[in-house]
Formats: structure tokens, sequence, C-alpha cells
């Protein structure tokens, strides 16, 4: 699955007890930090572009942060056995003009372009999509899950 990310942007990683998720970064990791002793192994491949994650144990919700030479990506890693990942590309999202409508409610529309995410907020409040509070519109990171108000609303490609 490519994740295209925007700078910024907190997304979240799924793992699983079943199987190992790789994440592959557009260049070598330099450093990364996160998560807590016991919860999971890490194995850098791939001249280091790829981390490998294997859980230890069922149940965690950790911040992880990885920094390459020019960028850094932080994100969540939780457990789920029903929305694990097992093989996630890290690419650099872009802002596009050419949408597809994904989904519509009363309360917001999200639109589809190649490299990201369009939301639009129909509501008169504020909400919050993922980690940032929306007033009216915003791009998004496209392929990570997104959660509007705490309720998943979008997952590998598909509006929910």
């Amino acid at each position: 699955m490519i994740y295209y990310i925007i700078t910024g942007h907190i997304f979240t990683i799924f793992l699983s007890m079943s199987h190992l998720t790789s994440v592959n970064f557009p260049n070598k990791v330099q450093d990364y930090v996160g998560g807590q002793e016991g919860d999971f192994k890490i194995y850098e491949l791939n001249k280091g572009k790829s981390l490998v994650y294997e859980p230890k144990q069922k149940g965690f919700s950790r911040n992880f942060i990885t920094f390459l030479k020019e960028e850094k990506y932080h994100f969540n890693l939780k457990y789920s056995e029903k929305f694990s990942n097992k093989d996630v590309e890290i690419r650099k999202a872009e802002r596009c003009a050419y949408f597809t409508l994904l989904k519509e409610t009363k309360e917001y529309q999200l639109f589809e372009c190649p490299k990201s995410l369009f939301f639009v907020n129909k509501s008169k409040r504020p909400v919050k999509v993922g980690e940032q509070t929306i007033k009216t519109k915003s791009y998004l990171s496209k392929g990570p899950p997104i959660y509007l108000d705490g309720k998943m609303i979008y997952y590998q490609g598909r509006a929910l």
C-alpha cells in the first residue's frame, strides 16, 4: 500500500502478531525513536530505506518518529489484527486540482486525487480529522486511515 504523506501530518500504521510489517521510505533512515521496549522489534533492511516491525505483544499504541536526511515522518504504531498493514511504501503527497468525489455526507465531502485527499467540512463547527482541526477544507495524506472525530472514515483507498 502506498501512503502519500503531507509533510507534518501524523498518520497511523497498524501492526499484527500474524505477520511482519515493512515500512519503506524514499531515502535512507538516519535515525528513529518511539515505542517501548517489549512492544516490537525493528529490523533495518534495504540499505537503510526500510524498517520492518515484528510485534512482541498485543494492545500497544505508540508514537514513532523516523528521521531521514532532509525530512521526518511522525506516525502512530497501533496493534490491530483487523486493520493490519503488511507492506507500506511512504511517498511525498502532492496537492492537485482534479478530484473525484469518494464520499459525501451532511457533515463532509471527501475527494481523491492521485497523490492526496481533499476534505471539505460542511458543518458549521471545526472538526477533528486525524490530528488536525479543520474549519472549512484541507488536503490530507492519502493511504493511511483517516479519522473524523475519532471514527475511521477512510482506509486503504476506500471511504467507509
